[in-house]
């Protein structure tokens, strides 16, 4: 079968010299966990460097391709969406009974880490609504996906390369 190639965006604050390799965010609150994050659209890769980057004062988007081949999409797969949300609800129903409250994004990570429950994944691809009305043309129409990739391995991004670079 072939690998299912995608041209994805990892954004990074400007610091020389250019990257050879994405950087891995390994923040607590980071929506899949510890991992290599790509923007599925330069649009989006470009907004996070201008909001998310500002203490660099300028900002690299850089390109490359991905290897999705097993990947878990839940933005374009249904299966792969209606698998996300089972485990996702297992684990936050499981905390909730434990603790009476409901986790954090931390929380739940650990959990699906230390269980090794996504193992033979390589990568999640997860999209939230962004409710920015300048990222959307229609006034109150939030139909953009703003998709992201974690790739939990380095190994199925190539071609890494300089896409664009700006003033935050």
């Amino acid at each position: 079968m072939m690998p299912i190639i995608r041209k994805m965006f990892h954004t990074q604050g400007y610091r020389p010299p250019y990257l050879k390799n994405p950087i891995i965010c390994k923040r607590t609150n980071a929506w899949l966990g510890t991992g290599y994050y790509f923007w599925y659209e330069d649009q989006d890769a470009i907004i996070w460097g201008k909001e998310g980057k500002i203490e660099f004062g300028s900002f690299v988007v850089y390109i490359a391709d991905i290897d999705c081949e097993n990947i878990l999409d839940t933005v374009f797969v249904e299966k792969h969406y209606l698998l996300w949300c089972k485990v996702i609800d297992k684990v936050a129903d499981d905390i909730l009974k434990k603790t009476g409250r409901k986790p954090t994004i931390k929380e739940v990570n650990d959990i699906l880490k230390k269980n090794n429950v996504w193992k033979d994944v390589t990568g999640i691809m997860f999209q939230d609504i962004p409710t920015n009305p300048d990222r959307n043309k229609i006034v109150k129409l939030f139909y953009r996906k703003r998709i992201q990739l974690v790739a939990f391995q380095l190994n199925i991004v190539s071609n890494f390369a300089v896409h664009y670079e700006a003033a935050c």
